[in-house]
Parts: structure tokens; C-alpha cells; sequence
């Protein structure tokens, strides 16, 4: 399903299991009675949570972007999981952060990039989710003029470690 809004779910895990535990079992006795406030509370924080946890990919992708417009490697390296997995057209798969940032620093000495992402979809559960986006720009060798623009489609599947998220699967392939 397309969104031009970038959405946030919670796991269909973490509501069966809150609905289970609001009905209560026999074994367990008695659930005490959910205010409106305290569920009104409840819900206001989980949206507050999803809107930090958006933020949070929001700039996650455009630290990318700014790593490849910038040719910046250290920044390349910073979004990445140690061990991620990049998987994209005309490049050949690169496991591991070493990996990854070795492809990254031979393509970015070799070509410059103008491109910006897309958010189209985001789904995140409390520490693994994906980002669906898509990318408009330029990419030629270092030097020459852009002739027109292209476009990729991207998705990304995130890892949070130690409090932040970072890319831990990359796939993508030119836009048909």
C-alpha cells in the first residue's frame, strides 16, 4: 500500500497482547477497570513514541542522503549496523560495515551524487522494522554534467542498537 505519509505501526504482537492482557484470565483474578483518562494517556504516549521513533528514520535517511551528496564517507559509516547487508544494482553484494564502506568509499571517488529520498512508508516495531522510499536525482561519473534525472526504489530494514537505528538490510534497484 503507497502512502504519501510515513506511517508507524506497532507489532501485531504488542496489541494481542495488550487486548489479551485487558480481558484478563481466569488464573490471573480480577483486572482492575481502564479509565478513559488512562487509556487516553496511554494512547497519546504510544503516538508520541511512534512520532519520536519517525523522527528518529527521518533523519537516519537524510544523513544517507547527505552522505552521498557530500561523498562522505564517515557518514556512510555511521548509518550502517555492523553487520548490515547491502544488496543493490550494478553493485555487488557487501556484507558486514568494512564491506559496505569499502564499496561506498570506491563508488563515491568515482562518481557524484544529487539524489534525495522519498519516505513512503515506515513500519517499526520496538527494535526492527523497514522504511520503504524512493529516490529522484543524478548520478554520473566524477566531472560531467547530468543529462537527466533517474530514479531508484528503495527499502530499507532497520536495527535499533543501543538506543539508535540504523540501516541493517539495504535493497534497492532503479525505478521502472
Amino acid at each position: 500500500m503507497t502512502s504519501s505519509k510515513p506511517r508507524h505501526h506497532t507489532s501485531a504482537f504488542a496489541a494481542f497482547a495488550v487486548a489479551s492482557l485487558s480481558m484478563g484470565c481466569a488464573s490471573a483474578g480480577p483486572t482492575p477497570p481502564t479509565t478513559t483518562a488512562a487509556t487516553a494517556n496511554a494512547s497519546a504516549r504510544d503516538q508520541q513514541e511512534g512520532q519520536k521513533m519517525n523522527a528518529e528514520i527521518k533523519t537516519l535517511v537524510q544523513t544517507y542522503q547527505r552522505s552521498l551528496n557530500e561523498a562522505n564517507v564517515d557518514l556512510v559509516g555511521s548509518v550502517y549496523a555492523d553487520d548490515a547487508v547491502f544488496v543493490g544494482q550494478p553493485f555487488p553484494t557487501a556484507t558486514g560495515k568494512a564491506a559496505i564502506v569499502a564499496l561506498y568509499a570506491d563508488f563515491l571517488s568515482k562518481l557524484d551524487f544529487n539524489v534525495e529520498f522519498e519516505i513512503l512508508e515506515i513500519e517499526l516495531g520496538e527494535d526492527l522494522g523497514f522504511v520503504r522510499t524512493r529516490s529522484r536525482g543524478t548520478i554520473v561519473p566524477k566531472g560531467q554534467k547530468p543529462e537527466g534525472s533517474e530514479g531508484s526504489r528503495e527499502v530499507f530494514v532497520v536495527k535499533k542498537i543501543a538506543g539508535a537505528w540504523k540501516f541493517y538490510r539495504y535493497i534497492f534497484n532503479p525505478e521502472v
